[in-house]
């Protein structure tokens, strides 16, 4: 078997992992929950980043989703036990992978990404999202105030006005739509998203692969530090609003357990 050709799944079964010459393809496949930001998916998704380091063969990473769903954010679970006092420091350090990843990700937003699912992707190096799938932060629709430093990145990456607005209003927008507005991030049409990403890696991994680690690391430096800072301030708030009864109904009452608004 080939290079083009091999795949390979994680025991776990949430993640699949598609070597193509230099580029290594995470692919989230819980299809029965929509990609949730479930705790086995956010460990799988972790190991498999850190083997990425370690494989010298690897020079990018591109993740990837379902064809109709990229991540859906945080699991109806997760959120619970966060109104029960559980700490939220590791879903943000699992959310902020793509990032801390030492290689450059490309992140082939090709379905529905909300929430901690959009933060997911956004954290990559280089996001490309379909026209024609729903992207949102629909915190504020649960009492929820937005955390794993979404305050910094979804304005760092989508541009400061739109990102309080799509924070502030929790709707969703159709990539179609964000194209329209101007975001700095590419927009491909849907069936093309893959293959859009996989040439934009396949064009960084012509680069040594010690360059492009020294150069993410100079270049996402200050961006690091932005959001170590969005971190403090937003904790604060995100566990004083976890604690009310209200939040805990809002998600008891409203919040899918795997389904996506569009």
């Amino acid at each position: 078997m080939n290079d083009e050709e091999m795949e390979e799944m994680n025991d776990d079964g949430l993640v699949e992992v598609e070597r193509h010459g230099r580029v290594l393809v995470l692919r989230m496949v819980d299809a029965a929950r929509r990609n949730v930001l479930s705790q086995g998916l956010l460990s799988c998704l972790a190991r498999e980043f850190a083997a990425a380091e370690r494989d010298e063969d690897t020079h990018v990473v591109v993740l990837a989703g379902l064809p109709e769903v990229f991540s859906l954010g945080l699991s109806r679970e997760g959120l619970l036990a966060l109104t029960g006092g559980a700490s939220v420091g590791s879903t943000e350090s699992a959310v902020s992978a793509p990032v801390r990843c030492a290689l450059p990700v490309v992140a082939a937003m090709r379905g529905h990404a909300i929430s901690g699912g959009l933060l997911l992707g956004t954290y990559a190096d280089v996001p490309v999202l379909s026209d024609r799938s729903c992207y949102g932060a629909n915190f504020m629709r649960y009492g929820i105030s937005p955390t794993a430093g979404a305050t910094y990145v979804l304005g760092a990456r989508l541009g400061e006005f739109l990102a309080n607005e799509m924070l502030l209003t929790a709707r969703n927008y159709q990539g179609a739509e964000l194209r329209g507005r101007g975001v700095p991030v590419q927009v491909a049409p849907h069936d093309e998203v893959e293959d859009r990403a996989m040439a934009i890696a396949e064009e960084i991994a012509a680069a040594p692969r010690r360059s492009l680690i020294l150069l993410k690391r100079q270049r996402t430096a200050r961006f690091r530090a932005a959001v170590r800072e969005a971190c403090l301030h937003e904790v604060t708030t995100f566990e004083t609003l976890m604690a009310l009864p209200e939040t805990r109904r809002r998600i008891e009452a409203g919040y899918p357990t795997w389904t996506v608004e569009s």
